[in-house]
């Protein structure tokens, strides 16, 4: 190796080097459970306090979006739970390469019903049907025919 080369190697190790102890002093968190880690983590108030604000003016336009799309985030939600009440599958590829060759495999996954997505949805969608405490109309039964057997 010449020392041309072993020069440009040795700076670019040297900002590689710079650049991560400058991502090292402030938050890395690209994700919101990233920055969940960190505060658990953190066990300076300040420091905490920090993270948060610098996350917050990192993802300016995620929180934009989620406020002015509460409807969106809302039926993403509902269409959740009804898919986890309902049961789904996914379909996951994996791709292996063996002899130089490209081989796909596709698995599908079933996930069965959960109940307690089901209950939620019942109770919510259809409280007069499946409430724990129904409250409904009270029947009153004609007792016409009683009370004119009863006058005789």
């Amino acid at each position: 190796m010449d020392p041309v080369q072993k020069a440009n190697i040795n700076a670019i190790a040297a900002a590689l080097k710079a650049a991560g102890e400058t991502a090292a002093e402030t938050t890395d968190t690209e994700t919101a459970a990233d920055l969940i880690n960190a505060l658990v983590r953190e066990p300076d108030k300040k420091k905490r306090k920090a993270m948060m604000k610098d996350y917050a003016e990192r993802h300016k336009d995620a929180a934009k979006f989620l406020r002015d799309n509460a409807e969106l985030i809302n039926a993403e939600a509902e269409m959740a739970l009804i898919s986890a009440a309902v049961g789904s599958s996914d379909t996951e590829r994996e791709v292996s390469y063996k002899g130089g060759r490209k081989r796909v495999t596709e698995k599908v996954r079933k996930r069965p019903p959960n109940t307690e997505a089901v209950k939620f949805l019942l109770k919510n969608r259809m409280p007069d049907k499946y409430s724990d405490k129904p409250i409904g109309d009270v029947e009153i039964e004609d007792i016409s025919d009683i009370e004119e057997m009863l006058k005789k």
